[in-house]
């Protein structure tokens, strides 16, 4: 039986059994890794995906799934350094570079924010999270007119912003001023 909110736990001990037999496999770790992320298991998720990438220093994707484990337990810093270690190792790792910029933004870093998801867009130009979080970034460095823009593209790919935002966004461009 799966559960709605993760893996089923037949899959998990079938890939506990796969991690038992193979416990030289970052593979086996990674998935693993992953599936306890799945199901909210953090700090056993992050175990096995630090033990994936002892394993194989180069595993891009296992960098990037400890990226956001630490994005999920909120050690920011921690999320950022792990994708960039995935990034050098594939710069082309669209997921990296979107989960390194939300570190950023939890950072209050939007400069960093805003080049990473420049990069998710020029990897992925619909990707509608991308657009709005890029419209976050331009908005939080004053750059109002491009981050309607970016808000607009992202809403159009059926991206459903904060209302926060949104009224963050009016007050930014009209300065507060209402018709």
């Amino acid at each position: 039986m799966k559960d709605p909110h993760g893996v089923s736990k037949e899959r998990l001990e079938r890939l506990q059994k796969a991690v038992d037999e193979n416990p030289e496999s970052a593979v086996a770790h990674m998935k693993l890794g992953t599936a306890l992320c799945w199901n909210g298991v953090m700090k056993r998720a992050q175990q096995e995906l630090e033990r994936a990438i002892e394993l194989d220093e180069s595993y891009a994707e296992a960098w990037v799934q400890l990226g956001g484990v630490r994005l999920a337990v909120w050690d920011f810093e921690g999320c950022v350094e792990a994708n960039q270690r995935a990034i050098e190792i594939n710069p082309e790792m669209m997921q990296a570079q979107y989960n390194q910029g939300l570190g950023y933004l939890y950072l209050n870093k939007p400069a960093e924010m805003v080049a990473c998801f420049r990069r998710v867009l020029e990897l992925d130009p619909e990707h509608p999270g991308g657009h709005y979080h890029l419209a976050v970034g331009l908005l939080a460095v004053g750059e109002h007119a491009e981050a309607q823009t970016e808000l607009a593209k992202a809403v159009n790919l059926g991206y459903a912003p904060q209302p926060e935002f949104v009224k963050a966004m009016d007050k930014a461009v009209t300065g507060g001023v209402t018709a």
